[in-house]
């Protein structure tokens, strides 16, 4: 059975407070270079899952996601396959 490598981005919905981007963001208006804003801290995640084929691994993924890796009320998320090479 083929295994594909996942990358899972997970990011705080733009509604919700992030305290860590807060935190980056004053840190840099107290520096000589505070040109960079907007910062929103999140996770990535990477595993392997071993499927059939690509839309079955899509199909795990999601429902990971879903049921233990991302909480849907204050996050969003995005991932990519990729074939992983033996």
């Amino acid at each position: 059975m083929p295994s594909y490598k996942i990358n899972l981005n997970i990011m705080p919905i733009p509604s919700v407070l992030d305290p860590q981007g807060e935190a980056i963001e004053n840190s840099l208006k107290n520096s000589s270079n505070p040109s960079a804003s907007g910062f929103r801290v999140g996770k990535k995640i990477t595993f392997t899952v071993r499927a059939s084929n690509k839309r079955k691994c899509k199909e795990i993924v999601k429902d990971l996601c879903q049921k233990l890796l991302v909480n849907e009320v204050i996050e969003e998320y995005s991932f990519e396959i990729y074939d992983e090479k033996n």
